[in-house]
């Protein structure tokens, strides 16, 4: 028999062995849902812990299950489209949260799964050591108790990442305790709608913080963050980034201040910004502690100024930066350790409302090839301040002078081009 007849007559004997081989193979059935971990398991669904996503249903139940059956299995927790009434603070702690983080986070679209906030005594979330939280929207009632209070997203611990998310309508979106050390935090693409205090409290990070394309936004009839909210309100942060950050109609745009409940995370913050900005707020930063800031390429148009520094301690530079300012100077400088001005343009615009477009009443300012247009007196030096150097500006004043320098001011002033109309 040849090599090919061989191989020929071992083929047709398998196919004609076939129909019995599979009439005695087992059948098999398709397995129910399992709230065990199987070895080959990739992730958590909530839904297979009880979760309905009907928005009427309580699914807390479902979730603190998932949430620690995700824990102990080491896998990340899948919240699929839907709408989830949550009553109670759900804890993560090395878990990972992922609900549709490709959605339109930061569209009017309900887009992502929604998690409907119930409730009444505490966070939403609460982030421990390694929790991360991403694609899902947090929405709360606009009609809920004015004795509320609470942040949606509470920061407890280090190395925690939220992205991908939306916040509506909460008291404050995002916020660290306070009490512990957060560092390391990674806070990225989120998008809040309505928040009533602050947007973004972070304080207490021994370690490089991140805040990237974070958006606060202040839509609707309510004006109460326009006379007090604020967008970032930063504490003590250890190399803090600040990057393509924007708050709109909050009364603060960006605060510095000295925040914490304790020694451990009150001081001052080491931060940069670049490519932030705010519109319609009535102050865009204010520098209220020792700080050591940098300020690049941002954008702030203000009712009031758009940089305000008042600590004796702070270094503010800022570089490249537009602000336009309605009714008040551009910056107003009352204290600092040395507050310095690049390149930047600094415009008054607005005729019923004169006055000098720079403010220095105390600290040490130095002014470097600006333009600064406004209503009135390009720069007013008070006789209160530790010194003042004004050089190689752009000075466009509109029925005044180009630097009026109160009698026994320390200021010195050269190389300026004046325009008075």
């Amino acid at each position: 028999m040849t090599s090919r007849f061989r191989i020929c007559w071992g083929i047709a004997a398998a196919l004609a062995y076939a129909p019995a081989l599979c009439a005695a193979a087992p059948k098999t059935k398709l397995a129910a849902p399992k709230t065990k971990l199987a070895a080959s398991q990739i992730e958590i669904n909530v839904q297979d812990y009880g979760a309905t996503g009907n928005g009427k249903e309580d699914d807390t139940s479902a979730f603190l299950k998932a949430v620690a059956a995700a824990r102990a299995g080491g896998l990340p927790l899948r919240v699929p489209r839907g709408k989830y009434s949550i009553s109670k603070t759900i804890s993560v702690e090395n878990v990972e949260i992922e609900g549709a983080a490709s959605g339109a986070w930061p569209a009017d679209t309900d887009a992502l799964p929604s998690i409907l906030d119930n409730v009444a005594g505490g966070p939403c979330f609460q982030m421990l050591q390694g929790g991360s939280l991403h694609g899902l929207d947090i929405t709360y009632s606009r009609t809920r108790d004015a004795s509320f209070k609470y942040a949606a997203v509470l920061v407890t611990g280090g190395g925690v990442y939220l992205s991908n998310l939306r916040i509506r309508y909460a008291y404050d979106g995002i916020a660290a305790d306070g009490v512990h050390n957060v560092g390391r935090l990674n806070v990225e693409n989120v998008f809040m709608v309505a928040v009533q205090h602050d947007g973004v409290r972070v304080t207490g990070t021994y370690d490089i913080p991140r805040l990237a394309n974070v958006e606060v936004w202040n839509a609707g009839e309510d004006k109460v963050p326009l006379t007090s909210g604020v967008g970032f309100r930063l504490g003590r942060n250890d190399g803090m980034r600040l990057t393509d950050c924007f708050a709109f109609a909050m009364n603060t745009a960006y605060l510095f201040e000295t925040t914490g409940l304790n020694a451990e995370t009150q001081g001052l913050t080491e931060a940069s910004m670049n490519g932030c900005s705010s519109d319609y707020c009535s102050f865009g930063v204010k520098v209220n502690a020792a700080d050591w800031l940098s300020i690049s390429g941002c954008f702030f148009w203000c009712h009031a100024s758009a940089l305000v520094v008042n600590a004796p301690g702070a270094k503010v530079q800022v570089a490249g930066t537009l602000m336009r300012s309605n009714g008040a100077p551009c910056i107003l400088v009352q204290a600092s350790n040395a507050v310095v001005v690049t390149g930047c343009d600094l415009t008054r615009p607005m005729k019923q409302f004169p006055g000098p477009g720079v403010l220095l009443t105390g600290g040490t300012t130095i002014l470097s090839s600006n333009y600064i247009d406004a209503y009135g007196n390009g720069v007013e030096v008070a006789a209160t301040v530790d010194s003042t150097n004004i050089n190689g500006n752009t000075l466009v004043a509109r029925g005044g002078v180009g630097v009026a320098a109160a009698p026994g001011a320390k200021s010195f002033a050269a190389n300026n081009a004046v325009v008075t109309k």
